[in-house]
């Protein structure tokens, strides 16, 4: 049961912060330009890496717990 509603939890996480991040790019794109678009999605820009990475972070956390908790299963 618990492994079913961490890949549920999983799954919703990942499309809400999905449509937020891209969200917040047309927002972006919208009041500052595509020019501002380009400088936040820079491979360069290790903040915006980061943020993405601690916006992803339970997704991820609650996916590697629903496969260790299905191999420790079998």
């Amino acid at each position: 049961m618990l492994i079913k509603v961490l890949r549920v939890f999983t799954k919703v996480w990942f499309v809400l912060a999905g449509l937020f991040i891209v969200g917040n790019l047309v927002l972006v794109w919208y009041f500052e330009g595509f020019s501002k678009v380009q400088e936040i999605m820079s491979p360069f820009n290790i903040v915006n890496f980061i943020v993405v990475l601690i916006t992803l972070a339970p997704g991820i956390a609650a996916h590697m717990l629903a496969e260790r908790l299905e191999a420790k299963k079998r």
